[in-house]
């Protein structure tokens, strides 16, 4: 394996790692507990995806075995992605000895029902399942533990925009909530022009956050111009499914920021919404929210699309914002979640807020004001020659640590990994006479133009880890550029795409639009940007230092030496005895890394790739388990699918 570190960083890491510091952990990500549960999304409400265990350490993770495999009844197949609803991506919760997950339907399995199923975390075994009516969507679901009058409850969205609470109790569906158990959430946001011609691209993709009684709600409104449902952040009382509080992504008449909308560019706008993953301080009481783009173009700083927004928990008043991208033209929405981290500023911790996003740089905050912790810069960015191009005059560069994935490279850098897929890039290049442009790069009239990274990112959907006792923040990236043929730009998102041009060079067919790639076979494309075109990279965040990048993935068939790295879409976790679990590549290989270096520790095929993110918790029988969804069917997966959570455990 290749990987570059910085030198002393593992000896250094070591030390940290065994000496740990508990109060610091607490105040990251409100950790708690004894890593008995996982009771979140990203483990906590902070995001951090980080777990206190110390079982399972670099000396033996290579003992792994698998300890159980439940399917959920969605088959094994070749067929390729399911559809974005269909998709299971599920982050399985673990509270008080039970795992709680999700699982959706099967568009090729009529009879199969979306369910809330209960697991034993030792042994896979189904405890109880409860079937709905609708399709729950794959990714999770979220837990409250209810109060003095209500028993616990599971959160989920299903489609066409409903939300559900679920009675742990009985094991139906909570008959206070809402209606019957269930608010339509596209009521509200849809106008009378809107209708419910938007409704069946409406839903809220990935799990809720919760604070205190409230669960805090994104969108995805679908990508289409106006007019369409507004991407607003809300907030539900759990017990009721009353509407406690809005805000407006896209400002209202009479709010703050709409005098960055012309005219009634308000009016309808879809977009601007948050379908990542919400994060929550408990401590201070504060939703930070990451802002999507925004549908279609407007004319003026279309805030608050591409942002990311700190909130008041109790009221959604507005404490502070930051746009992290200004007029989104890349499709770099923000995927990721912010994570709670601790910012060491000489003698004294801050309370702070990390986010990234699909082009590629990490942004850290002060939560409690809004202050970038490390250094922000307007820096101009390169311009297109078309004067019908909208882009932004410049974009917000942080000083350190400096983007975490490639955003450049040359003609010699084209990689030769086989002489045909050489010969193709080379080739294509020097037809379309490319110049790149690198990031925030926009097309040329003239010439064609690469930019990085590509529209995958960068970081893309899953979420980074930041373990509290060493100071490190982990993420997962892609090293793509995006490949433009020369001629005029399109100035609204969502418009149609020109085809694309992959596989052998054919003199006798136009160049129009391709992925940079040459195609091999129905399942592999090779890149024409250099390797590795997937890594893991650790960033001290206080430092705001890269400490290290190690390849992640292969390519499945693929035979050479090359630390080829691949396409990946996921999260990882990181635990306290030093490790970073992550499956996320479409070559169905779940990974462990030690923490401390980069390097693979151990690794195991899986029925389908794991395109989720993993949790790991302490058993009732005192083992710690590591536990990931294995089942393909993303838009960057071989075309293997399968219903597969696999659990591991030390012999």
């Amino acid at each position: 394996m290749t990987r570059r570190s910085l030198k002393g960083v593992g000896a250094c890491l070591s030390l940290i790692l065994m000496a740990g510091t508990p109060a610091l952990a607490q105040t990251a990500g409100a950790q708690t507990d004894d890593g008995k549960t996982w009771r979140s999304y990203g483990q906590n409400p902070g995001a951090t995806n980080f777990s206190p265990l110390t079982q399972i350490t670099p000396d033996n993770v290579g003992q792994l075995k698998r300890a159980w495999t439940f399917r959920y009844g969605g088959g094994t197949d070749e067929e390729g992605d399911r559809g974005l609803d269909h998709r299971w991506e599920v982050t399985p919760l673990v509270i008080d000895g039970v795992m709680y997950v999700s699982t959706p339907t099967n568009p090729n399995l009529p009879d199969l029902k979306s369910t809330i199923t209960a697991l034993s975390p030792e042994t896979g075994e189904v405890l109880w399942k409860w079937e709905s009516d609708r399709n729950i969507h794959g990714r999770g679901i979220a837990w409250w533990p209810g109060d003095e009058t209500h028993g616990p409850r599971i959160l989920f969205a299903t489609d066409k925009g409903y939300l559900a609470a679920l009675d742990v109790r009985t094991r139906q569906l909570a008959t206070d909530f809402g209606q019957n158990g269930q608010v339509d959430a596209y009521v509200g946001v849809a106008s009378e022009v809107v209708g419910e011609s938007r409704r069946d691209t409406f839903t809220i993709p990935n799990p809720v956050a919760i604070y205190k009684n409230l669960m805090i709600t994104g969108a995805r409104p679908g990508e289409m111009g106006p007019p369409g449902p507004r991407g607003d952040v809300r907030a539900w009382d759990i017990r009721t499914g009353e509407l406690v509080w809005s805000f407006h992504t896209v400002p209202q008449p009479g709010e703050a920021n709409h005098e960055g909308y012309v005219g009634d560019e308000w009016k309808d706008r879809s977009g601007a919404n948050v379908w990542s993953t919400i994060t929550i301080d408990e401590e201070n009481g504060i939703v930070f929210a990451p802002v999507g783009d925004l549908n279609g173009r407007a004319q003026g700083s279309e805030l608050y699309a591409n942002s990311i927004i700190a909130l008041d928990a109790q009221t959604g008043a507005l404490k502070w914002h930051h746009q992290v991208t200004h007029k989104d033209l890349w499709d770099w929405d923000m995927p990721t979640p912010p994570v709670l981290v601790n910012f060491r500023e000489g003698d004294r911790t801050i309370p702070a807020v990390a986010l990234t996003g699909k082009q590629s740089l990490l942004f850290v905050y002060d939560r409690q004001t809004g202050r970038p912790l490390h250094e922000i810069e307007e820096r101009p960015t390169p311009r297109s020659d078309d004067p019908a191009d909208v882009a932004w005059p410049t974009q917000p560069f942080p000083v350190r640590p400096g983007p975490l994935a490639r955003v450049t490279m040359t003609r010699d850098e084209i990689p030769n990994i086989t002489p045909e897929q050489h010969a193709y890039c080379t080739a294509f290049w020097d037809e379309n006479n490319i110049q790149v442009t690198g990031l925030y790069g926009r097309p040329l009239m003239t010439r064609g133009t690469l930019s990085f990274p590509s529209t995958l990112g960068g970081p893309n959907w899953g979420g980074p880890s930041y373990s509290p006792t060493s100071d490190v923040f982990i993420v997962n990236v892609q090293n793509m550029g995006q490949f433009r043929a020369a001629g005029p730009v399109t100035p609204m998102f969502g418009g149609p795409r020109p085809p694309r041009r992959r596989g052998p060079v054919d003199p006798s067919a136009p160049i129009t639009q391709s992925g940079f790639s040459y195609r091999i076979d129905a399942d592999t494309m090779l890149p024409c940007t250099p390797t590795p075109w997937g890594e893991l990279v650790a960033v001290d965040i206080s430092k705001g230092e890269i400490l290290w990048r190690a390849p992640l993935g292969t390519i499945p068939g693929l035979k050479t030496d090359v630390a080829t790295g691949a396409r990946n879409l996921g999260g990882n976790i990181q635990t306290a005895g030093g490790l970073v679990f992550i499956g996320a590549t479409n070559d169905q290989t779940f990974r462990a890394f030690d923490a401390r270096t980069g390097e693979v520790k151990w690794s195991v095929e899986l029925d389908a790739s794991a395109h989720s993110t993993p949790v790991t918790y302490l058993g009732k029988d005192g083992k710690q388990y590591v536990v990931v969804t294995g089942a393909g069917g993303t838009a960057v997966a071989a075309r293997r699918m399968s219903d597969t959570l696999n659990a591991f455990v030390l012999p």
